[in-house]
């Protein structure tokens, strides 16, 4: 039993990381989305076309990438998010599983598009739309 418990306490450990690091990547997220919209608006007085279409793509690119690092933490995270409710049903009685309840909140909250787009990627979209704007701009200045 007691390894049972360890295994548990390293799983909420991993959960801990993930989380974590995807909250990390979607600060991130944000701070370069501002750094290079700030980086294009200044070149925007300048009128280099090469310039405001370079930045745009460089930071479709670059939200795409980070994206693309906060799914990969979201799948594990999600992963050892079951694991951890499978665990909680064999070592905890009902009234103490926390993670098996928030399961079914998180399926419920993140079940539809639109929720997935506003409230899960939300950092990611903002910052999307934000260069698909800036690059529509760059061609018809």
């Amino acid at each position: 039993m007691k390894d049972n418990i360890e295994a548990y306490k390293e799983t909420c450990n991993t959960i801990r990381h993930y989380s974590n690091s995807s909250f990390n990547v979607r600060v991130l997220s944000i701070a370069q989305g501002l750094g290079l919209l700030t980086a294009w608006g200044l070149s925007f007085e300048k009128g280099n076309f090469y310039i405001l279409v370079s930045i745009s793509i460089f930071g479709l690119l670059f939200t795409w990438l980070l994206f693309r690092f906060h799914m990969g933490y979201f799948y594990a995270t999600t992963y050892f998010f079951k694991l951890a409710s499978q665990m909680e049903d064999i070592l905890f009685e009902e009234g103490f599983r926390p993670f098996h309840a928030y399961n079914k909140e998180h399926e419920k909250k993140y079940e539809g598009l639109m929720s997935k787009i506003t409230i899960l990627n939300a950092p990611f979209a903002l910052i999307g739309i934000s260069f698909i704007v800036t690059l529509i701009i760059s061609f018809f200045r």
